[in-house]
């Protein structure tokens, strides 16, 4: 059974992680802070209110360092602004009123820590469920392509080579037939059946993994995808480029070449347009595709909505890095910009 693998993300606050010290830092440094601005407001303004800029001492220790550490925190800011902030200031006689103010604003400081934690907590679940997803779509996407690889290849290969010889065994029993016209015949309709179907498995092993994807490049499958779009859809499809080779590696060429492939099914489907154009250029960072119609444009409802087209078409994008822009009007039409980087 295979892994899947989960991208690393680099935590941004990693280094709190590596020692206690650290986060017995932080939390000192916070109260510290605290106090220390809370001291300052006291002296531009008369009286002002202590126990905010604890508390959000309290919440940063409890982001960052976790809720045990965020108690101590209450604790220390409880005793800080008893001591700095009644009357009378800087003694704590441990009397009962003293002591009941410092357990009310530990337990309000313990509440609020707690569900800063449970948030963080809840967030980290959803991050790495997130990348989970996304690991799992990148495998599946992966996986696919491979699949259909080895399909394309035996269709073509052995469905295609069985068809071949027995086109080849009907000529030859033509051959021994010559003087029977009935045969002839039936054999002759058999040849042009035979015909049809090499030519339909040839197609459904091109549509599978186009052959000349891996043989010829990119430049060349996106110049063949247009031509054959345009023959099965009478729409013209006219294709563009300033260059004659683009290698990107076979993923990210079997992206791009699924993407525009996608982004013409749109056409066909929903555009309702005569004419589409494909233009490939490259500069010294970036591979750009652009493919426009003259139809009646997507509607940012639509867009907006669960397409998985074009759901599909933006996982295939972030799986390579790229960046990928739709946009559409009633008056211009539909137009899909998809940017590469040539090195990732």
């Amino acid at each position: 059974m295979s892994n899947i693998p989960i991208p690393l993300d680099n935590e941004k606050w990693s280094f709190l992680s590596k020692t206690v010290v650290r986060r017995w830092g932080v939390t000192l440094t916070s109260v510290l802070v605290a106090l220390a601005l809370t001291e300052g407001l006291w002296l531009l303004v008369d009286r002002p209110v202590s126990a905010p800029l604890f508390l959000a001492a309290i919440v940063l220790t409890a982001w960052l360092c976790g809720f045990g550490y965020a108690v101590v925190a209450a604790i220390l800011a409880g005793i800080a602004v008893d001591i700095f902030f009644v009357q009378p200031r800087f003694e704590f006689s441990g009397s009962r009123d003293e002591i009941v103010r410092l357990i009310i604003f530990v337990f309000e400081g313990t509440a609020i820590a707690w569900l800063v934690a449970r948030l963080k907590i809840a967030g980290e679940e959803i991050r790495l469920s997130h990348q989970k997803l996304q690991a799992l779509t990148d495998y599946q996407q992966r996986l696919r392509e491979d699949e259909q690889k080895r399909i394309a290849r035996d269709v073509h290969d052995e469905l295609g080579q069985a068809l071949t010889g027995l086109k080849m065994h009907m000529h030859v029993l033509k051959g021994q037939a010559s003087t029977t016209d009935g045969i002839a015949t039936g054999i002759d309709q058999l040849m042009l059946m035979t015909d049809s179907t090499i030519s339909t498995v040839r197609r459904i092993a091109s549509e599978l993994r186009p052959s000349m994807l891996d043989d010829l490049g990119l430049v060349a499958a996106l110049e063949w995808q247009t031509k054959e779009f345009e023959r099965r859809t009478s729409i013209e499809c006219l294709f563009t480029t300033d260059s004659e080779s683009i290698d990107l590696g076979s993923e990210r060429n079997t992206a791009m070449y699924r993407i525009v492939q996608e982004a013409l099914t749109n056409v066909a489907r929903h555009s309702e347009a005569d004419k589409v154009s494909v233009d490939l250029n490259v500069d010294d960072h970036h591979v750009n595709v652009r493919v426009r119609d003259n139809g009646r444009g997507i509607e940012k409802a639509h867009f907006d909505s669960v397409s998985l087209g074009i759901v599909g078409m933006q996982e295939r994008c972030r799986m390579i890095g790229g960046e990928l822009k739709i946009d559409g009007s009633r008056e211009k039409g539909t137009v899909v910009r998809l940017r590469i980087p040539v090195r990732v």
